[in-house]
């Protein structure tokens, strides 16, 4: 019996770290996690006004750098697990980090991307295999987002 149990409370903390951190703005809103609740908790990564960003400086090219890397690692996951995009395909997304470059949310604005609803499905679900394994090469002070469009393709 208490192996069972054991089993069971080793099971439900699997599932609640295994979290989806990648959603659409539309299924994240529904769990309350809206963009207006999370830039009160991060803050931007890079800001015209360098008062307000997380990254200073010469930090700035460093950050930028690994989000570049960032983009394309998650593009060479993708076509290892056999994800192909058949167009190019422009997607906005908001991107939350913790200070050591976990990510925390990876939020998406697929609506003008043209994908059909599968495909959507299939690129979410790898996504979220992605960044439950991926840190961004580079750390903060504090909790840091960066936003912007990205077109993928194969």
């Amino acid at each position: 019996m208490k192996v069972i149990i054991l089993t069971a409370l080793l099971f439900l903390g699997v599932a609640v770290n295994a979290q989806e951190r990648a959603a659409t703005f539309q299924n994240a809103a529904k769990n309350n996690l809206t963009v207006d609740i999370l830039n009160k908790q991060y803050k931007n990564a890079l800001d015209a006004d360098s008062n307000k960003s997380a990254f200073k400086g010469a930090g700035q090219q460093k950050f930028y750098a690994a989000y570049v890397a960032l983009l394309t690692d998650l593009n060479t996951y993708l076509h290892k697990h056999d994800y192909t995009w058949q167009k190019p395909t422009r997607i906005i997304h908001r991107i939350y980090f913790e200070a050591d470059g976990t990510i925390d949310h990876y939020l998406l604005n697929m609506d003008g991307a043209g994908m059909s609803a599968l495909k959507q499905t299939q690129f979410i679900t790898l996504l979220n295999q992605f960044v439950n394994n991926y840190k961004l090469k580079i750390i903060a002070d504090t909790k840091f987002a960066q936003c912007g469009p990205a077109i993928y393709q194969d």
